[in-house]
């Protein structure tokens, strides 16, 4: 009878930990918020990244690295401060086109935990001056924030707040986002 025994301990032991889970967090309370998908006014924004639109209809809202490769960052926003990140805005109508042209302005503005401003940056889309975009290009925008310099050195919560308006016409957008680096 022991050798049944002894199956019947090993049977039970086996149930015992099949049926155990094994959780983690790292973080504040609001990482579960971070991972889910959100939909506002059709728009599909991912990594926690607030948006509001006006006279204007956005796609999909979400971060990738910015190194060439463009990998999604995760939803905990975690990034590495030498690759940087970049913002994708899938635009899906608004802009004013004349000549299958668009002329937009964009902002943004870093500060870290602190309160600090890390980089503000104005008239971002300057350097397409006169010529303006092509209205195919505007769809997919995409802003970038790199971290160098002694203010980024340590590992640090930072807020990102971005703005883009239609210099030609009514539409625009602004929202925010949160980083953390290691």
């Amino acid at each position: 009878m022991k050798p049944v025994s002894s199956s019947v301990v090993l049977l039970f032991v086996t149930l015992l930990l099949s049926s155990c889970s094994f959780q983690c967090q790292i973080g504040n309370d609001t990482a579960e918020e971070k991972t889910k998908l959100r939909t506002k006014d059709e728009m599909l924004l991912y990594n926690g990244i607030e948006l509001t639109t006006r006279n204007m209809k956005v796609g999909e809202a979400y971060l990738v690295t910015n190194d060439g490769r463009g990998d999604r960052i995760g939803d905990d926003n975690v990034v590495d401060m030498e690759t940087g990140v970049k913002l994708i805005l899938l635009i899906k109508e608004g802009w004013k086109e004349i000549d299958d042209r668009v002329w937009l302005d964009a902002s943004m503005l870093v500060t870290n935990s602190s309160g600090e401003t890390v980089l503000e940056k104005e008239n971002m889309f300057a350097k397409f001056g006169e010529k303006g975009l092509s209205a195919t290009d505007a769809k997919i925008i995409g802003l970038s924030v790199y971290f160098k310099g002694e203010n980024t050195a340590k590992p640090d919560t930072y807020h990102v707040s971005f703005k883009i308006s239609d210099q030609k016409g009514d539409a625009s957008l602004e929202g925010s986002y949160k980083l953390y680096t290691r």
